[in-house]
């Protein structure tokens, strides 16, 4: 056990020296805390308190009563802007796959704070095509997931939940279609694993959160307990009036 520490330890360092650390939202090789360089996390847009449990944002922005939920609350450490943004971007587009360890540590915390007395039975992700994932190299969420789960001492389970067909990306649709274009697109695989549990479901971003709400209907009429949601970021939406 000694000698596996030691070397463990000697490893990572030899792969600090080889292949230095570079900040997750900037990519650049900087003195680093939790994988942020010092200005990028001056720079990074924390959501403010107080925060709605339900739709994770901060009250003042907080839509819940207008918009209801399938899932039973949605946390994140960030706004969606910014250099969070850019680092959101590196990470599933530039295939910087590893900087899912720094992002999933943070979102362990987060759910740590918000979520402090729910006693989560199971962890899963918001699923992708085969396709998808062929195309990227890695599933993200999946990563961020596995990360989550091992940080919180949970089961992460990849065969729950399932996209069944290939939807439009959600980036380029408009709020009224976003929900529609993802009806049906997922799918239970086995009930019998979610059923009267509570369900932690991570994804990268939430914009709209139509993605968490049609994957969280599909586990509540699978049975399921109760369903929480984080995110690395989300986009704060303020209420229409």
């Amino acid at each position: 056990m000694v000698f596996r520490e030691y070397f463990s330890r000697f490893y990572n360092a030899f792969l600090d020296a080889v292949f230095p650390p570079r900040c997750i939202f900037c990519d650049s090789v900087k003195s680093l805390q939790n994988g942020i360089c010092s200005e990028c996390l001056k720079k990074a847009k924390e959501i403010e308190e107080p925060v709605c449990l339900k739709c994770g944002m901060n009250k003042k922005s907080c839509v819940c009563k207008t918009k209801s939920r399938f899932y039973d609350g949605l946390c994140a450490p960030f706004e969606y802007e910014g250099v969070v943004r850019r680092g959101v971007h590196i990470f599933k587009f530039n295939g910087q796959r590893d900087n899912y360890r720094y992002f999933s540590h943070l979102m362990a915390q987060n759910i740590k704070k918000r979520f402090d007395s729910v006693d989560f039975d199971l962890v899963l992700s918001v699923p992708a095509t085969e396709k998808s994932i062929s195309a990227r190299g890695y599933d993200q969420s999946a990563l961020l997931a596995g990360g989550v789960a091992k940080e919180l001492g949970l089961v992460y389970d990849n065969n729950v939940i399932k996209k069944i067909y290939e939807t439009e990306s959600q980036h380029f649709l408009s709020t009224v279609l976003r929900k529609g274009n993802l009806t049906g697109a997922f799918d239970i695989v086995d009930k019998t694993k979610v059923a009267g549990r509570t369900v932690l479901l991570c994804d990268d971003v939430s914009t709209t959160g139509e993605t968490l709400d049609e994957c969280s209907k599909m586990l509540y009429l699978a049975g399921a307990d109760k369903i929480y949601c984080s995110v690395i970021a989300l986009t704060q939406i303020k209420e229409q009036k």
